[in-house]
């Protein structure tokens, strides 16, 4: 169900009255409490997670506020992820807190990160740019794997094997260790495998069709380690997916192998008691070769991403307040390097400094946050932020926040022979927030938040297919969640997304935007070793052109998901994806997947 713990939304399977405070990192870049977040935040767990009908990243995220997803196809088809309406490469996405966006593209490959490896997913809503730099216009995705804790009945270790089998006809499985040490050490890693016959991508009258089923296979390795010591923490994470996906579109190429890598070590060093600094090393890699059996060559398009990150974080604390102070250096280098054509410039050195101050005093919570950005392309650029939030009254509280951002143009806006811009200066954004967040009662809860992004230098695409700087564009929009629990038994749960995307050049709304959908779940456990799960999406229709003359179709989907616990060990699973074989697209041209259904075991040891 969709819960709200402050302005954390989630379907908690677990039917707690009270909650346990919530963590999150993503918004601020630093752990902080969600109850005292001063914008739209979503958290997602791991119970969520297993609870849930999802079978990939996009089909998970689809129906959480501020999210939309299209899809170019089914299991490992690009996918693109926005939020709050804007582009893709608006949306900055973070594999443990790493950049994993292609360089070319400005996209990020989730379809290659399987949902087994996932114990949390971070959402904030809203621009980000005061923390991140480059590319949270729309806000921020994080997505954590596994470490260490998260074993059952407060066992040390745990080890599972998971199996399952779906149709159309795949198979997938993971093996996981994890675990904690009286000596400090917390380790959890994994290895995932799946494979799927899929189904025919395209439509006859599509462009690049073949009546074939596109298929996906893949593999992964996740890692998470930490050390405990006297003076601090050291620590490592690493992932690492080898994706092979087929599809329909050129006359040279129909399968792409995708590499995903994301990595990091770092160390914490404790000053004081409240007083510490941090370390860390980073690398990403995304890594897309093209090809097609029988068809000499292939096209390769790579970017290695290398950076360092430095902060520090005092807090200070007086009889009516807290005070926390924090701030830090980033840099890091992105490489690419193509068989394709041949760019004017494959590098560039990209650097920000920050700072970030939060007041808590009772019920009245404060953060700001400054940063200045250099870009050996394009020159520099300054984003702040500031939020407030105030608790009306037990259980009821306001927030408020306004914060500015931007996107540095890609190496493909600006380089890519005969269809690039030199140019091209980078997009800036101004977004504005104002929500409530209601705990009406311990079982029902009520979150809404309001909002208006204004974009200018916003990059398009002439009628050449040459980008270019337009005037500005206004996105506006309404997102709601509200939880009831019934009974012990029975909980339901329902969300509203409700924006206007506008091109304010022309009036016209932005083509590929979702305009308004909503969610309606339940979830009933009849017994403790039984959940059941239903979801209903609602997505209605969008303009697919700039001249909003055409539309992609409203649509409808139902999902199901049961999870029976047979001991306290052994686990099956049954789910049904788009159980009403609904015929829909989120991409022109490209067929989203039909009725999926899957059941898995898993066992652990």
């Amino acid at each position: 169900m969709i819960m709200t713990s402050g302005n954390a939304h989630g379907q908690q399977v677990e039917q707690e009255a009270v909650l346990e405070p919530i963590v999150i990192s993503a918004p601020l870049r630093r752990e902080a409490d969600i109850a005292t977040a001063t914008s739209s935040v979503t958290v997602i767990d791991e119970a969520e997670i297993r609870a849930s009908a999802a079978s990939d990243l996009a089909s998970l995220l689809r129906s959480y506020p501020g999210v939309s997803i299209a899809t170019f196809g089914g299991f490992g088809s690009n996918a693109e992820v926005t939020l709050r309406g804007v582009s893709p490469t608006q949306t900055l996405v973070l594999i443990n807190g790493v950049r994993a966006s292609s360089a070319t593209s400005g996209t990020t490959s989730i379809f290659n990160v399987p949902l087994e490896s996932i114990s949390r997913i971070e959402i904030a809503n809203g621009a980000h740019s005061a923390q991140y730099g480059s590319d949270a216009i729309g806000g921020v995705i994080n997505i954590i794997t596994k470490d260490g804790s998260g074993c059952p009945d407060g066992k040390d270790h745990c080890s599972t094997v998971t199996v399952g089998v779906e149709h159309p006809w795949g198979a997938s499985g993971r093996v996981e260790t994890r675990g904690k040490t009286e000596g400090g050490l917390n380790y959890g890693f994994g290895i995932t495998g799946r494979g799927t016959r899929g189904y025919d991508f395209t439509g006859p009258t599509s462009w690049g069709h073949e009546p074939d089923d596109d298929g996906f296979r893949q593999g992964s390795f996740d890692l998470r380690l930490s050390q405990d010591f006297d003076w601090g923490r050291l620590y490592a994470d690493g992932f690492y997916a080898r994706g092979m996906s087929e599809f329909d579109a050129f006359p040279d190429s129909n399968e792409a192998r995708t590499v995903t890598f994301a990595g990091k070590v770092g160390a914490q060093i404790n000053h004081t008691n409240d007083w510490f600094s941090r370390i860390e090393v980073s690398n990403a890699i995304d890594d897309a070769r093209n090809h097609r059996d029988g068809v000499p060559g292939h096209e390769d398009y790579r970017t290695v991403r290398s950076g360092v990150l430095l902060t520090t974080q005092k807090t200070l604390k007086t009889d009516l307040a807290e005070h926390v102070f924090s701030g830090g250096v980033e840099a890091y280098r992105e490489q690419i390097d193509t068989n394709v054509v041949s760019y004017a410039v494959e590098d560039r050195t990209l650097a920000g400094i920050f700072g970030q101050y939060a007041l808590s005093m009772g019920s009245f919570n404060v953060d700001a946050g400054l940063r200045h950005d250099y870009n050996e392309q394009f020159g520099e650029a300054t984003t702040y932020n500031l939020g407030a939030r105030y608790e009306l009254m037990e259980g009821l509280s306001a927030r408020a926040s306004f914060g500015t951002g931007f996107r540095a143009p890609t190496f493909n806006d600006l380089y890519y022979p005969g269809w690039s811009n030199p140019n091209l200066l980078p997009e800036r954004s101004k977004s504005v927030e104002a929500g409530l967040a209601w705990q009406i009662d311990p079982d029902t809860s009520l979150d809404v938040a309001v909002y208006r992004t204004w974009i200018s230098e916003a990059i398009a695409l002439d009628a050449s297919y040459l980008p270019y700087n337009i005037g500005s564009a206004r996105i506006s929009g309404i997102e709601a969640t509200m939880s009831h629990r019934i009974n012990e038994s029975w909980t339901v749960n329902g969300s509203l997304d409700l924006r206007q995307p506008r091109d304010e050049d022309t009036g016209n709304d932005i083509p590929n935007r979702e305009r308004f959908k909503g969610s309606i779940g339940a979830v009933y456990t009849p017994t403790e070793s039984l959940t059941l799960t239903a979801n209903l999406l609602y997505v209605a229709s969008r303009y697919i052109d700039a001249s909003n003359t055409r539309k992609l179709p409203d649509f409808v989907t139902m999902d199901f998901a049961a999870t029976y616990d047979v001991d306290e060990q052994s686990q099956w699973k049954l789910a049904v994806l788009n159980a009403f074989d609904e015929d829909y697209s989120t991409r022109e041209g490209f067929r989203a997947p039909g009725r999926t259904i899957s059941l898995s075991v898993s066992r652990q040891f």
